[in-house]
């Protein structure tokens, strides 16, 4: 099995970017329109991206602030829907704290304060034939380091 992974650098606290990926506001705020959010092990967080059926996942590890586990238990049977490939899939996020001290020069541009929030994502259990592994590779950095870094820095002011 096959494992996106993506390492974003959020100019945001902690708090402020889990927020965004646990809580149905900051969910909805970057990621289409969730309709259920509770963040809490073993509840559904439900998204609908306007293609019929909703898109649940069941939270499956939640420690606060520092991360959060979903699998995906939707079966959709469109195969031009992305998330078709999604059933069983299981989706991460974690977080921790980087200071600017702990960047190379090169890539001190990223950051604009002593402290920032690094996010490593994995979706995990694509096949190496999945129709949409690169799709959803290419959207996923898309999603994650344009929608929620820019949601998490504006709120962040």
């Amino acid at each position: 099995m096959d494992t996106i992974h993506h390492e974003v650098w959020i100019n945001a606290d902690r708090k402020s970017v889990f927020e965004a990926i646990t809580a149905k506001d900051g969910l909805d705020a970057w990621w289409g329109r969730a309709v259920a959010a509770v963040p809490e092990t073993g509840s559904l967080v439900e998204f609908d991206h306007g293609l019929g059926d909703l898109l649940r996942m069941r939270i499956t590890d939640l420690v606060p602030g520092e991360r959060v586990a979903w699998e995906c238990i939707s079966a959709f049977s469109d195969p031009t829907n992305p998330a078709s490939d999604w059933l069983g899939h299981r989706l991460s996020f974690e977080l921790r704290t980087e200071r600017r001290d702990g960047v190379g020069r090169l890539l001190e541009p990223l950051v604009t304060g002593e402290e920032f929030t690094v996010l490593e994502f994995r979706h995990a259990g694509w096949t190496t034939d999945s129709r949409w592994y690169a799709f959803c590779n290419c959207a996923w950095g898309e999603t994650l380091g344009g929608g929620l870094k820019n949601h998490c820095e504006a709120a962040s002011g």
